[in-house]
């Protein structure tokens, strides 16, 4: 005797599936950067799936104080932009602190734009640009005198073996954060994996936040270097979604137009901030090369350090009113460098 089959209710057979959002807050990721890809990536659901259950599943890397507890950019996202901002347009957000299901039914008119709004009198721009002081992660700089080890520089970064967190090379080195020579620590949040190349690439700098940023913006500058070994078909399936499987061929640039692209896509400077340019910002680069940065291992020209100065440079002549209004930058995506 043939089973019987039950037919499922209208109501059922217009149930669209769920979709699941996935997000690493990566150890170079701030809570402006992590909230705004969130989102994107919560815009981008609701417009190809509308109606559609949107479960966000939120891991977070490295983003530890000096206590063992989440910093405060982790806190800021987990507690206040998922809980307060974004939960309303979600069914179901999980995190490393909480797992929680929105009792009412999603909103699906997720705005158009997310705007982060600073403190009056602030635009984003934390470092103290006339002080030029050291700006660590960590708190305690002073309790280790030689350098973690691999094993717990990969536990801080979230990682289950040492890779470099720009091209995912395995054979890397441990890059300081912040120089030794400028004040940094042999704390292991002071600490990054590299490979050879982008470590003689990374900035020598007293800012340990703009060191991440560096590596988020190298990330996606050279991620599709990440794919330059894996078998053709699989390049084919990335190029088909709109990914890169080479990184960006910059060897014809002298060191000047390096410094100018990275400007341009890490700092979002304009072409008005270059004709801008005057007597002024190159005194106040040379100040800033002098009292915040450093040399790795002697090397004299680093497209990094030199476009970080730069940008430091117009900061602290923008605060003093000899240039124009200071903006927040922008936060890159992936198809922004192009």
């Amino acid at each position: 005797m043939p089973k019987k089959t039950r037919k499922a209710s209208p109501r059922q057979s217009q149930q669209p599936k769920s979709v699941l959002l996935y997000h690493d807050m990566a150890v170079y990721e701030n809570f402006e950067r992590c909230a705004q890809r969130i989102f994107k990536v919560a815009q981008m659901a609701e417009r190809t799936r509308p109606g559609a259950p949107r479960l966000l599943h939120l891991r977070v890397q490295g983003h530890k104080n000096d206590i063992g507890g989440y910093d405060h950019d982790s806190w800021e996202i987990m507690r206040h932009f998922l809980l307060d901002m974004l939960f309303p347009y979600l069914t179901e957000i999980t995190t490393p602190i909480y797992r929680v299901r929105n009792k009412q039914k999603q909103l699906d008119d997720i705005p158009e734009r997310l705007d982060i709004s600073y403190p009056e009198g602030e635009n984003g721009f934390w470092y103290d640009v006339d002080l030029l002081p050291v700006r660590p992660r960590e708190i305690d700089t002073a309790a280790r005198r030689t350098p973690p080890s691999r094993d717990a520089i990969a536990e801080y970064l979230g990682m289950d073996a040492a890779c470099c967190l720009v091209c995912w090379k395995t054979k890397v080195e441990r890059a300081h954060v912040v120089p030794t020579a400028l004040g940094g620590s042999m704390n292991v949040r002071n600490f990054a994996f590299l490979c050879q190349e982008h470590h003689s690439q990374a900035p020598d700098i007293a800012d340990a936040e703009a060191f991440w940023a560096w590596v988020d913006y190298a990330e996606m500058r050279d991620s599709g270097s990440k794919w330059e070994q894996a078998p053709e078909n699989v390049k084919d399936w990335m190029r088909a979604l709109g990914s890169r499987t080479e990184k960006h061929d910059r060897s014809e640039m002298d060191f000047i137009a390096a410094v100018k692209f990275e400007l341009r896509h890490l700092y979002d400077w304009t072409e008005t901030d270059f004709s801008e340019s005057s007597w002024n910002l190159q005194e106040e680069y040379h100040r800033v090369l002098d009292a915040a940065t450093g040399k790795h291992f002697g090397v004299e020209k680093k497209v990094a350090t030199h476009a970080w100065a730069y940008n430091v440079a117009k900061h602290r002549l923008s605060q003093r009113g000899n240039s124009r209004t200071d903006r927040p930058a922008r936060v890159l995506l992936y198809d922004d460098i192009q």
